[in-house]
Protein backbone atom coordinates (compact mmCIF):
# COMPACT_ATOMS: atom_id res chain seq x y z
CA UNK A 1 0.00 0.00 0.00
CA UNK A 2 1.23 2.97 -1.17
CA UNK A 3 1.96 6.12 1.25
CA UNK A 4 -0.36 8.01 -1.10
CA UNK A 5 -3.04 5.65 -1.33
CA UNK A 6 -3.16 5.81 2.91
CA UNK A 7 -3.41 8.94 2.62
CA UNK A 8 -6.02 9.33 0.22
CA UNK A 9 -8.22 7.13 2.02
CA UNK A 10 -7.53 9.19 5.65
CA UNK A 11 -8.49 12.57 3.46
CA UNK A 12 -11.70 10.69 2.10
CA UNK A 13 -12.98 9.50 5.51
CA UNK A 14 -11.86 12.88 6.71
CA UNK A 15 -14.23 14.63 4.21
CA UNK A 16 -17.20 12.19 4.64
CA UNK A 17 -17.02 10.78 8.32
CA UNK A 18 -18.14 7.95 7.80
CA UNK A 19 -16.91 4.23 6.48
CA UNK A 20 -19.41 3.10 4.12
CA UNK A 21 -19.49 6.00 1.97
CA UNK A 22 -16.13 6.70 1.88
CA UNK A 23 -15.27 3.30 0.57
CA UNK A 24 -18.00 3.58 -1.90
CA UNK A 25 -15.92 6.77 -3.02
CA UNK A 26 -13.11 5.07 -2.37
CA UNK A 27 -13.84 1.89 -4.69
CA UNK A 28 -13.16 -0.46 -1.26
CA UNK A 29 -14.69 -2.32 1.03
CA UNK A 30 -14.69 -1.04 4.73
CA UNK A 31 -12.80 -3.42 6.07
CA UNK A 32 -10.20 -2.44 3.63
CA UNK A 33 -10.37 1.13 4.34
CA UNK A 34 -10.63 0.55 8.40
CA UNK A 35 -6.87 -1.48 7.83
CA UNK A 36 -5.53 1.66 5.89
CA UNK A 37 -6.73 4.02 8.66
CA UNK A 38 -4.97 2.10 11.04
CA UNK A 39 -1.32 1.50 9.05
CA UNK A 40 -1.73 5.36 8.86
CA UNK A 41 -1.97 5.78 12.44
CA UNK A 42 0.70 3.21 13.61
CA UNK A 43 2.58 4.80 11.18
CA UNK A 44 2.18 8.51 12.45
CA UNK A 45 1.97 7.45 16.22
CA UNK A 46 -1.15 9.62 16.33
CA UNK A 47 -5.29 8.65 16.51
CA UNK A 48 -6.54 10.44 13.88
CA UNK A 49 -10.65 9.99 14.36
CA UNK A 50 -12.93 9.24 17.25
CA UNK A 51 -14.57 6.32 16.64
CA UNK A 52 -17.95 5.93 18.46
CA UNK A 53 -21.59 4.55 17.94
CA UNK A 54 -22.67 8.17 16.78
CA UNK A 55 -19.97 8.04 14.06
CA UNK A 56 -16.72 8.88 13.17
CA UNK A 57 -14.83 12.37 14.13
CA UNK A 58 -11.75 13.86 13.47
CA UNK A 59 -9.31 13.96 16.44
CA UNK A 60 -7.61 17.26 17.28
CA UNK A 61 -4.09 15.68 15.41
CA UNK A 62 -6.32 14.38 12.76
CA UNK A 63 -7.85 17.88 12.05
CA UNK A 64 -4.20 19.39 11.35
CA UNK A 65 -3.14 16.31 9.76
CA UNK A 66 -6.02 16.67 7.55
CA UNK A 67 -5.47 20.61 6.82
CA UNK A 68 -1.53 19.38 5.71
CA UNK A 69 -2.81 16.15 3.43
CA UNK A 70 -5.75 17.87 1.44
CA UNK A 71 -3.62 20.05 -0.97
CA UNK A 72 -1.79 17.26 -1.86
CA UNK A 73 -3.94 14.81 -2.69
CA UNK A 74 -5.77 17.64 -4.79
CA UNK A 75 -2.84 17.88 -6.48
CA UNK A 76 -2.00 14.49 -7.18
CA UNK A 77 -5.55 14.09 -8.62
CA UNK A 78 -4.72 17.14 -10.67
CA UNK A 79 -1.49 15.61 -11.73
CA UNK A 80 -3.52 12.33 -12.38
CA UNK A 81 -5.86 13.85 -14.86
CA UNK A 82 -3.53 15.88 -16.40
CA UNK A 83 -1.46 13.02 -17.46
CA UNK A 84 -4.86 11.45 -18.88
CA UNK A 85 -5.54 14.00 -20.79
CA UNK A 86 -1.70 14.46 -22.22
CA UNK A 87 -1.74 10.73 -22.58
CA UNK A 88 -4.90 10.99 -24.89
CA UNK A 89 -3.81 14.16 -27.05
CA UNK A 90 -6.47 16.85 -25.14
CA UNK A 91 -3.30 18.89 -23.22
CA UNK A 92 0.20 19.31 -24.51
CA UNK A 93 2.01 21.57 -27.14
CA UNK A 94 2.46 21.70 -30.67
CA UNK A 95 4.76 24.51 -32.44
CA UNK A 96 3.47 24.33 -36.66
CA UNK A 97 5.53 25.52 -39.76
CA UNK A 98 3.57 27.14 -42.69
CA UNK A 99 3.78 28.34 -45.75
CA UNK A 100 1.87 30.86 -48.08
CA UNK A 101 0.15 27.95 -50.37
CA UNK A 102 -0.82 25.95 -46.90
CA UNK A 103 -2.90 28.41 -45.51
CA UNK A 104 -6.13 27.74 -46.41
CA UNK A 105 -5.45 23.95 -45.76
CA UNK A 106 -3.87 24.60 -42.42
CA UNK A 107 -6.73 27.05 -41.11
CA UNK A 108 -9.45 24.42 -41.47
CA UNK A 109 -7.22 22.12 -39.77
CA UNK A 110 -6.30 24.72 -36.81
CA UNK A 111 -10.13 25.46 -36.66
CA UNK A 112 -10.80 22.02 -36.44
CA UNK A 113 -8.31 21.22 -34.06
CA UNK A 114 -8.72 23.58 -31.62
CA UNK A 115 -12.85 22.70 -31.00
CA UNK A 116 -11.94 19.37 -30.65
CA UNK A 117 -8.45 19.61 -28.33
CA UNK A 118 -8.83 23.38 -26.66
CA UNK A 119 -6.24 22.22 -23.98
CA UNK A 120 -3.51 21.98 -27.09
CA UNK A 121 -1.38 25.21 -27.15
CA UNK A 122 -0.54 25.80 -30.64
CA UNK A 123 1.89 28.14 -31.90
CA UNK A 124 2.70 28.82 -35.89
CA UNK A 125 4.89 30.75 -38.14
CA UNK A 126 4.92 32.05 -41.54
CA UNK A 127 8.48 29.88 -42.64
CA UNK A 128 10.02 28.94 -46.05
CA UNK A 129 9.96 25.35 -47.23
CA UNK A 130 13.38 25.26 -46.70
CA UNK A 131 13.85 26.64 -43.32
CA UNK A 132 10.72 24.02 -42.03
CA UNK A 133 12.52 20.26 -43.06
CA UNK A 134 15.64 21.64 -40.51
CA UNK A 135 13.86 22.89 -37.77
CA UNK A 136 11.52 19.91 -38.19
CA UNK A 137 14.16 17.23 -37.93
CA UNK A 138 15.78 19.39 -35.03
CA UNK A 139 12.53 19.33 -33.11
CA UNK A 140 11.85 22.84 -33.28
CA UNK A 141 8.55 22.39 -35.00
CA UNK A 142 6.45 19.49 -34.70
CA UNK A 143 4.47 19.39 -38.04
CA UNK A 144 5.37 21.42 -41.38
CA UNK A 145 3.30 22.36 -44.21
CA UNK A 146 5.99 22.85 -46.71
CA UNK A 147 6.53 22.08 -50.50
CA UNK A 148 5.98 18.69 -51.87
CA UNK A 149 7.54 16.60 -52.15
CA UNK A 150 9.43 16.49 -48.99
CA UNK A 151 12.39 13.79 -47.94
CA UNK A 152 11.41 9.97 -47.34
CA UNK A 153 12.74 10.26 -43.56
CA UNK A 154 9.08 12.39 -42.51
CA UNK A 155 5.91 10.97 -42.27
CA UNK A 156 3.96 12.84 -45.41
CA UNK A 157 0.80 13.66 -46.45
CA UNK A 158 -0.39 16.14 -49.75
CA UNK A 159 -2.39 18.86 -48.38
CA UNK A 160 -2.72 21.54 -50.90
CA UNK A 161 -2.09 22.62 -54.37
CA UNK A 162 -0.75 26.35 -55.90
CA UNK A 163 0.33 28.11 -59.10
CA UNK A 164 1.82 31.66 -60.12
CA UNK A 165 -0.94 34.28 -60.80
CA UNK A 166 0.09 37.42 -62.65
CA UNK A 167 -1.62 40.44 -60.63
CA UNK A 168 -1.82 44.06 -61.80
CA UNK A 169 -3.85 47.29 -61.34
CA UNK A 170 -6.89 47.38 -63.26
CA UNK A 171 -6.01 50.69 -65.30
CA UNK A 172 -3.38 48.20 -66.92
CA UNK A 173 -6.02 46.08 -68.22
CA UNK A 174 -6.05 47.73 -71.79
CA UNK A 175 -2.41 46.75 -72.17
CA UNK A 176 -1.89 43.96 -70.51
CA UNK A 177 -4.32 40.88 -71.50
CA UNK A 178 -1.79 38.04 -70.68
CA UNK A 179 1.49 36.79 -69.34
CA UNK A 180 2.55 37.89 -73.48
CA UNK A 181 1.64 41.19 -73.04
CA UNK A 182 4.71 43.15 -74.25
CA UNK A 183 3.88 45.91 -72.26
CA UNK A 184 4.59 43.62 -68.86
CA UNK A 185 8.10 43.39 -69.53
CA UNK A 186 7.92 47.64 -69.32
CA UNK A 187 6.34 47.42 -65.79
CA UNK A 188 8.26 47.83 -62.30
CA UNK A 189 8.17 44.20 -60.43
CA UNK A 190 7.31 43.78 -56.94
CA UNK A 191 8.77 41.10 -55.52
CA UNK A 192 9.17 39.46 -52.38
CA UNK A 193 13.28 39.10 -50.69
CA UNK A 194 14.66 35.68 -51.83
CA UNK A 195 14.81 34.83 -48.08
CA UNK A 196 11.83 34.96 -47.34
CA UNK A 197 10.82 32.87 -49.82
CA UNK A 198 13.79 31.01 -51.64
CA UNK A 199 11.09 28.07 -53.38
CA UNK A 200 8.87 30.64 -54.65
CA UNK A 201 11.16 33.36 -55.82
CA UNK A 202 12.65 30.16 -57.67
CA UNK A 203 9.84 29.87 -59.76
CA UNK A 204 9.16 33.41 -59.95
CA UNK A 205 12.95 33.69 -61.48
CA UNK A 206 12.07 30.37 -63.79
CA UNK A 207 9.24 32.51 -65.41
CA UNK A 208 10.70 35.45 -66.43
CA UNK A 209 13.74 33.73 -67.90
CA UNK A 210 11.16 31.73 -69.50
CA UNK A 211 8.98 34.84 -70.87
CA UNK A 212 12.59 36.47 -71.09
CA UNK A 213 11.47 39.39 -69.38
CA UNK A 214 14.19 41.53 -67.77
CA UNK A 215 12.19 44.30 -65.47
CA UNK A 216 14.11 47.48 -65.22
CA UNK A 217 12.68 47.72 -61.96
CA UNK A 218 12.68 45.31 -59.02
CA UNK A 219 10.94 46.49 -55.68
CA UNK A 220 11.59 44.00 -52.65
CA UNK A 221 9.34 43.95 -49.90
CA UNK A 222 8.79 41.08 -47.14
CA UNK A 223 5.55 40.28 -46.96
CA UNK A 224 3.03 38.84 -49.87
CA UNK A 225 0.34 41.49 -48.22
CA UNK A 226 3.14 44.82 -48.97
CA UNK A 227 3.08 43.01 -52.62
CA UNK A 228 -0.66 43.61 -53.20
CA UNK A 229 -1.32 46.61 -51.33
CA UNK A 230 1.76 48.14 -53.96
CA UNK A 231 -0.08 46.68 -56.97
CA UNK A 232 -3.16 48.36 -56.21
CA UNK A 233 -1.24 51.67 -55.74
CA UNK A 234 -0.52 51.14 -59.28
CA UNK A 235 2.98 51.09 -58.29
CA UNK A 236 3.95 48.02 -60.44
CA UNK A 237 2.89 44.09 -61.00
CA UNK A 238 3.64 41.22 -58.75
CA UNK A 239 3.84 37.24 -59.67
CA UNK A 240 1.88 35.76 -56.63
CA UNK A 241 0.70 32.97 -54.94
CA UNK A 242 -3.16 32.17 -56.93
CA UNK A 243 -4.60 30.74 -53.38
CA UNK A 244 -3.82 33.95 -51.49
CA UNK A 245 -4.84 36.60 -54.22
CA UNK A 246 -7.96 34.76 -55.31
CA UNK A 247 -9.62 35.76 -51.56
CA UNK A 248 -8.06 38.91 -50.83
CA UNK A 249 -8.47 41.11 -54.50
CA UNK A 250 -10.82 43.78 -55.17
CA UNK A 251 -11.48 42.71 -59.02
CA UNK A 252 -12.57 46.65 -59.64
CA UNK A 253 -8.88 47.25 -58.86
CA UNK A 254 -7.12 44.57 -59.39
CA UNK A 255 -6.85 42.16 -62.53
CA UNK A 256 -5.40 38.48 -61.36
CA UNK A 257 -4.48 35.91 -63.99
CA UNK A 258 -3.55 32.25 -63.15
CA UNK A 259 -0.39 31.29 -65.17
CA UNK A 260 -0.61 27.09 -66.21
CA UNK A 261 2.09 24.94 -66.85
CA UNK A 262 3.00 24.41 -70.23
CA UNK A 263 2.85 20.62 -71.72
CA UNK A 264 6.58 20.90 -71.76
CA UNK A 265 9.09 23.49 -70.36
CA UNK A 266 9.26 25.16 -67.18
CA UNK A 267 6.28 24.21 -64.16
CA UNK A 268 4.49 26.86 -62.41
CA UNK A 269 2.39 25.01 -59.81
CA UNK A 270 3.28 23.16 -57.11
CA UNK A 271 2.03 21.09 -54.14
CA UNK A 272 2.68 21.26 -50.66
CA UNK A 273 2.77 18.74 -48.20
CA UNK A 274 2.01 18.10 -44.31
CA UNK A 275 5.03 16.76 -42.80
CA UNK A 276 6.21 15.54 -39.58
CA UNK A 277 8.84 12.98 -37.94
CA UNK A 278 7.66 9.54 -38.22
CA UNK A 279 9.29 8.33 -34.79
CA UNK A 280 7.71 11.14 -32.86
CA UNK A 281 4.77 9.86 -30.24
CA UNK A 282 3.59 13.01 -29.00
CA UNK A 283 -0.03 12.20 -28.68
CA UNK A 284 -1.36 15.99 -29.43
CA UNK A 285 0.60 15.71 -32.49
CA UNK A 286 -1.01 12.41 -33.60
CA UNK A 287 -4.31 14.20 -32.73
CA UNK A 288 -3.51 16.35 -35.09
CA UNK A 289 -2.73 14.08 -37.41
CA UNK A 290 -6.36 12.53 -37.44
CA UNK A 291 -8.24 15.98 -37.53
CA UNK A 292 -6.22 17.05 -39.93
CA UNK A 293 -6.76 14.27 -42.40
CA UNK A 294 -10.76 14.63 -42.14
CA UNK A 295 -10.41 18.33 -42.34
CA UNK A 296 -8.21 18.73 -45.46
CA UNK A 297 -9.33 17.56 -48.51
CA UNK A 298 -5.66 16.78 -50.66
CA UNK A 299 -5.37 17.94 -54.19
CA UNK A 300 -4.79 15.55 -57.46
CA UNK A 301 -1.50 15.29 -58.29
CA UNK A 302 -0.87 16.05 -62.13
CA UNK A 303 -0.55 12.95 -64.16
CA UNK A 304 3.01 14.47 -65.48
CA UNK A 305 4.03 14.61 -61.68
CA UNK A 306 3.31 10.96 -60.33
Amino acid sequence: MSRIDLMRAFATLGEFGNYRTAAEVLGITQPTLSKQIVRLEDILGHQLFHRSRQGTELTEFGQAYLREVSPLIEEAERVWARGLSMASGDTGRLAIGFTFSALEGMTHALLAFRQSHPGVELSFEDISSQAQIPMLREKRLDVAFARWPGPPDLGARLVAGDRLALVYPAELGGVITSADSPALAAQPFIRLKPSIAPGFEGTVQRFLDWKGIRPQTTHRVNESLVQLRMVEAGLGVALMHASAVSHLIDPQRIIVREIESPPSGPVFDWQTGLYWRKDDRNPALRAFLRVARDAIVAPEVPKNRE
